[in-house]
């Protein structure tokens, strides 16, 4: 889909079904959501995208902000005419998310957060997060040898999988440095923590129970501030940071009670 000067990925099992648009992590791409596509083509519309700049979403420039982003989604949906949407956002799509649901317009049914947190650095008003010196690691990983940073990422995402963690390495060394490094940094400079309150729209949260990059008291606290989550957190036990990758039956079931 041509939207202004980007081609944008996506794929579509089309229809008139409510929709669900699922929309992925940092160096990842549309292809994570297969087994939600194969369990949900029946009875949903189910839209994958490739964020700008990942996958095979092109980009004009690698300083693409969450608010871009949000744009990009947005006229995805107008363009597809999906209703009935639920979007499904993991870890920086779950943050994008965010965005998306603080200025949600009513063209999002509902929202489902994946192993996101609005906040990945922690500071003083926000420790339920990542230590500055790990995310400063793992930059520097990547800085010095791109490939071996998003296999030690990875493995950080899921360490319960070893064959998963390859296949996400896979996808992720294929991303353009240029535009890694500059969402890492767009992603672990933001404080997401007074759009929560602005979240009126039915909110589900998911977590593997062993995510070691989003830490499970942001999932917690996400769950008790954002208005429109009325319950508490779907915890996946045995999962790290991807749990419908590593744990797709528990996480499907999850999802098919919320939709």
């Amino acid at each position: 889909m041509k939207i202004g000067d980007n081609d944008i990925h996506l794929t579509d099992t089309g229809g008139d079904k409510p929709a669900l648009l699922f929309v992925h992590g940092i160096m990842m791409d549309h292809s994570v959501w297969e087994h939600q596509t194969a369990a949900f083509e029946g009875t949903h519309r189910v839209v994958c995208v490739d964020l700008r700049g990942f996958g095979e979403s092109t980009t004009t420039s690698p300083e693409t902000t969450f608010e871009d982003h949000c744009d990009d989604l947005m006229a995805i949906i107008d363009n597809l005419g999906l209703r009935d949407v639920t979007l499904v956002g993991w870890s920086m799509g779950g943050a994008i998310a965010h965005v998306m649901a603080a200025r949600n317009e009513g063209k999002v049914k509902r929202f489902v957060l994946v192993d996101t947190t609005p906040q990945l650095i922690a500071s003083e008003d926000f420790p339920h997060a990542l230590p500055g010196e790990a995310a400063q690691q793992l930059g520097g990983l990547l800085a010095e040898d791109f490939e071996h940073g998003c296999a030690a990422f990875c493995g950080m995402v899921a360490p319960e999988d070893e064959a998963v963690a390859a296949r996400l390495t896979e996808i992720a060394a294929r991303t353009d440095v240029g535009v890694a490094m500059t969402a890492f940094g767009t992603s672990g400079g933001r404080n997401q923590l007074a759009e929560l309150a602005q979240i009126k729209t039915p909110t589900t949260i998911i977590c593997g129970r062993n995510d070691a990059i989003c830490r499970l008291a942001a999932s917690e606290m996400m769950a008790a501030t954002i208005p429109g989550c009325t319950s508490s957190v779907q915890w996946i036990e045995d999962a790290g940071h991807a749990p419908f990758l590593t744990r797709p039956a528990q996480f499907n079931e999850i999802l098919r009670v919320v939709l």
